[in-house]
């Protein structure tokens, strides 16, 4: 993986992978927060005829639609992993390049962004003990706790920042302290100044994790769009601190290393 670290926000950064499609080299955003791979439209993509009746729509962090067609590329290569053909979302208006839940989806999953590793396959030693609750768009969520506190997290490797719910942080301000202001993109291309805070840190898969950066958005206008509606979106500096092993087909999950700031 590459982490590339926010300019004005040093705890934040975004998690890539390096991959091939059809001989072309492409650098794609590791999101399991995206229901679908998606490529820019470029001179390979646009060549290729959307499928008909196919279109792929989603919402930003801030809320806004977006709709995009869709296409089938060839010869996808992750590393070791090779697929022959991907339906992928073709963003024409230049939005971002993402490896989505349609790909991580299929297999069993270890994360360990602090050393910038993802393993795909099996992993006969690892135990995933935990029920893994899965979106119809393969958004995954977790609880996370605090003393007497509970919240639904959506598990987000494509979130640079860890996001809580405005109505979250405003009904509990106990366990955040507000640190700044800074401005925020989404999926979408949506920007909006966003309180920086300090989160006190949450239980997550019975590990305690240590206190960190978050941001506050609304989620109001994402929670509308979805089924399981959440508090927070668990992003690189929550995720960061463990590793975590993800049985996609079991719908197993577990925190195998003890959280480390």
């Amino acid at each position: 993986m590459i982490i590339e670290r926010d300019a004005d926000e040093p705890d934040f950064a975004t998690v890539m992978v390096d991959v091939s499609i059809a001989g072309r080299p492409y650098r794609l955003v590791l999101d399991t927060g995206a229901a679908r791979t998606q490529l820019n439209a470029d001179e390979y993509t646009l060549a290729l005829r959307p499928l008909d009746g196919h279109a792929s729509s989603g919402s930003g962090t801030f809320g806004r639609r977006v709709t995009d067609p869709v296409v089938t590329v060839s010869d996808i290569a992750i590393g070791p992993l090779v697929l022959p053909t991907l339906d992928v979302t073709r963003s024409d208006s230049g939005l971002g390049r993402l490896l989505g839940m349609d790909v991580l989806g299929r297999y069993r999953c270890r994360f360990r962004l602090d050393a910038g590793v993802v393993e795909l396959g099996p992993q006969p030693e690892a135990q995933a003990g935990n029920h893994l609750t899965l979106g119809s768009r393969g958004h995954i969520y977790v609880d996370v706790g605090w003393p007497g506190i509970t919240a639904r997290a959506c598990w987000d490797t494509g979130a640079g920042a860890t996001v809580v719910d405005r109505s979250f942080w405003v009904s509990h301000p106990e366990l955040f302290e507000q640190i700044g202001v800074t401005t925020g993109t989404d999926a979408s291309g949506d920007h909006t100044e966003t309180p920086v805070l300090f989160m006190t840190g949450p239980v997550i898969g019975q590990h305690t994790f240590g206190r960190h950066k978050a941001v506050a958005v609304d989620l109001t206008a994402v929670n509308d769009g979805i089924e399981i509606p959440m508090d927070l979106i668990l992003g690189y500096p929550t995720i960061r601190q463990a590793d975590w092993l993800f049985d996609f087909p079991a719908k197993r999950w577990t925190v195998q290393a003890a959280p480390r700031n």
